[in-house]
């Protein structure tokens, strides 16, 4: 409509809902060509949803609002709500075969949604052909044929890819019209009964996506389901608010909040906080722990933890522990076979660590913690029992088994994906003997004593997994640095370990060794939250330096390919810049490349990183590794901490990113010769993330930034709730521990 008249007929998109009454609404929305306007509906039985589109007709007038602006209203009692096709079909039928832009609005403008009906009925073949390409017959009859073939029912896939059409009829039907949060919904409900299962949980999405378009879903399924009811307040959609803020809550690692915290999101979402969280009891569905909300799934891992831990400390030790001076004797002989010194302070830890059957080993950059563990596990092995050693990440567990073998007693370190794959095999065996297990798997037994270095990145779910599969009389030490960000995933057990603290041993010492480097020197300023002083970078190859932002491409330029290499940022826009800029950089126009899938294209030779957990892939989310061949539709990757490059399971692919930039998440557990730190105004940019940052580099690290900046970054801490309250542990006399003889 290019002149609004008296008269109005057209198409109105609803913006926002003034208000909802029984006979009739008011909504501000916008016509085709983005021009504002204001509806006011007297009728009976018309739900207006944001998003939704409506062929108003009705009389012209003029709304005057509370700041004295003055829109067009259209006073109607006729208006229906009018369904977009195309939105949601026209991505799925240029995924097909051959079916480019074009053909693609052809089929739709012919059939609109009953493409599903024509293209399950064979006879009509030769129509979808002729539409498909009008004048190349024999192309049009080979497009055709594929396109059939695609949404085929012969077989079970084809099933499921007509299904998939089917479900997306039926969100263009409820007026969704986002693709990408239409994908989201059907990778979570695909199969068969996907409608029927939306239907009957209409607030599932909110699991899923951010609450808007969830909340939209939602209510358009209950409209659909019951109209008249009262949408803002129904009981399924208070139960997805909360559904929606435990995702927010976990996304950012939380598994509890304050209850006002809890609160004041649920009001952003736009329902009764109260009538919610009063719901929410009422069914079941909410945990207490004191003044904290516990969010259910994330509880129910926390506990199963926490009795995990009790039940190690409650079971009897198979290998007995001496106290006294035969303790004292024990760590100094280990310390004799393994040709080490211990400070004062790591003999102590060493002892003390031997008499708690689950125990952290907490401390900072440089103070020792690898050689703690070596005497521990000798003097662990000359009493008898064995020992198996693990981290998150390949190269943290590669580092860890060069620290903690001797000349005489190599010691291999794993990664937890194969630790959990060995121990899950382990059990397969035990129920099934014929079953045969790779001959480089290690045995658990009730005698062994599972050391986890970089303990600190372990989230809840992967210790679950490891804990409930640990045989019984099994041991249990974490070791790591609580000044570390937090994990990944949910959770913080390590952390939570620490501060309740009566299964710890501490380690502060900064070492002699180290003092060939500034980093732990600086790394222990930066952990007290003091900003370090720091000279420019002139090219040298060892120490701590700070150069402008305007140099950091500069700096990246002279630092690639002279050895390891690792650029941190905080901001996802600022990696994703970073990747994209010198991948095109590192490319010719002959390098092999592959589209993996949403996250990256990659090239041989390129540094990337896994964003999800796969332990029966042997992947965690944060591994790093390096493109190291393509060949066809194969992507071979050669994994931190391995010798040899291992297929990429096309399961995984879409879970592939980039890392010629990586957040400080992902380099946690992982390391470099040369470090590179964008410090960039960002809430993400704490203490706890500057020295993880920091403590990645063995020589190299350069801050691109100003000190003002690094400043305001260290005066900001990383926080984060659990329900992990772990009860202290209860001594029976501890041994006395004095100095060695």
């Amino acid at each position: 409509m290019s002149v609004l008249q008296d008269q109005f007929d057209d198409t109105v998109t609803v913006l926002r809902v003034v208000s909802q009454l029984d006979r009739g609404c008011i909504f501000a929305g916008e016509l085709s060509d983005g021009r504002p306007i204001r509806v006011k509906f007297a009728g009976k039985d018309i739900q207006p949803l944001p998003g939704d589109t409506f062929q108003v007709r009705g009389l012209v007038d003029s709304y005057r609002d509370k700041f004295g602006k003055t829109v067009v209203q259209i006073n109607s009692k006729h208006m229906h709500r009018v369904v977009t096709e195309g939105l949601l079909l026209k991505p799925w039928l240029e995924r097909l075969p051959n079916v480019a832009g074009t053909r693609a609005d052809r089929l739709l403008l012919a059939f609109g949604h009953d493409l599903k009906t024509v293209l399950s009925d064979m006879s009509r073949a030769d129509e979808v052909a002729k539409l498909i390409e009008p004048t190349k017959p024999a192309l049009a009859a080979k497009i055709t044929a594929q396109l059939y073939a695609a949404v085929a029912t012969q077989s079970g896939a084809d099933q499921i890819k007509a299904a998939e059409l089917e479900f997306l009829i039926f969100l263009e039907e409820l007026g969704l019209k986002e693709s990408r949060v239409a994908d989201q919904l059907w990778r979570f409900m695909a199969g068969f009964d996907a409608i029927d299962r939306l239907k009957r949980n209409p607030y599932v999405p909110a699991c899923l996506m951010d609450w808007k378009p969830a909340d939209r879903v939602g209510q358009r399924l209950l409209r659909a389901a019951n109209e008249g009811a009262d949408l803002q307040r129904h009981p399924a959609r208070l139960m997805g608010a909360l559904s929606s803020v435990w995702r927010e809550l976990l996304s950012e690692g939380d598994t509890a909040a304050t209850e006002e915290s809890v609160k004041a999101l649920l009001s952003l979402r736009g329902v009764n906080p109260q009538a919610s969280l009063l719901l929410a009891e009422e069914n079941g569905s909410l945990r207490r722990l004191g003044p904290l909300l516990r969010a259910p799934g994330a509880a129910w891992l926390e506990d199963q933890v926490m009795s995990a831990i009790q039940s190690i400390e409650n079971t009897p030790l198979t290998v007995p522990i001496p106290s006294g001076q035969a303790l004292e004797s024990l760590v100094f002989d280990a310390e004799m076979e393994t040709g080490l010194t211990l400070t004062d302070e790591q003999h102590t830890s060493v002892a003390l660590l031997l008499t708690l059957p689950v125990a952290a080993l907490q401390g900072g950059a440089g103070v020792g913690k690898t050689t703690v563990m070596k005497v521990l596990a000798t003097a662990w092995e000359r009493l008898g029992g064995d020992v198996v050693m693990g981290a998150l990440a390949g190269k943290a567990a590669l580092t860890l088994s060069k620290g903690a073998s001797t000349s005489t007693r190599p010691r291999l370190a794993y990664t937890i994906a194969r630790l959990i794959g060995m121990i899950e095999r382990q059990a397969l065996q035990a129920e099934n003997p014929a079953f045969k297990r790779p001959a480089s798997d290690v045995d658990f037994t009730s005698k062994t004593l599972l050391v986890v270095d970089e303990a600190g990145m372990l989230d809840t779910p992967s210790l679950h997994k490891m804990l409930s599969l640990m045989p019984e009389g099994a041991r249990l030490l974490f070791a790591g640095d609580e000044g570390q960000l937090p994990p990944v995933g949910i959770g913080r057990v390590f952390h939570d370990v620490v501060a309740e603290g009566s299964r710890v041993a501490r380690l502060t010492q900064v070492l002699r060794q180290a003092a060939d480097s500034d980093i732990p020197k600086v790394a222990a300023l930066v952990r007290q939250g003091k900003t370090p002083e720091l000279h420019a970078w002139a090219g040298q190859a060892k120490g701590v330096f700070l150069v402008p932002i305007g140099e950091l491409e500069s700096v990246q330029r002279q630092l690639r390919g002279k050895g390891e290499l690792m650029v941190i940022a905080a901001r996802k826009d600022t990696v994703e810049a970073i990747n994209v800029s010198e991948s095109l950089e590192a490319r010719s126009t002959t390098t092999p490349t592959r589209r993996l899938g949403p996250l990256a294209t990659v090239a041989v030779g390129d540094p990337v990183a896994a964003t999800a957990n796969r332990y029966q892939d042997g992947l965690f989310n944060g591994l790093l590794g390096v493109v190291d061949s393509i060949s066809g539709p194969e992507v071979a990757i050669r994994w931190d901490g391995e010798r040899d490059p291992r297929s990429l399971p096309q399961a995984a692919e879409a879970e592939i990113e980039l890392a010629y930039a990586i957040t400080c998440h992902r380099a946690q557990g992982s390391g470099a010769q040369a470090v590179v730190i964008v410090v960039e105004p960002s809430r993400l940019m704490t203490r706890e993330w500057i020295y993880t940052a920091i403590t990645r580099s063995r020589e190299l690290v350069i801050l691109v930034g100003d000190s003002e900046a690094l400043t305001k970054s260290l005066a900001r801490r990383t926080t984060r709730t659990t329900g992990f309250s772990l009860r202290a542990r209860i001594t029976m006399g501890a041994a006395h521990v004095g100095r060695r003889p």
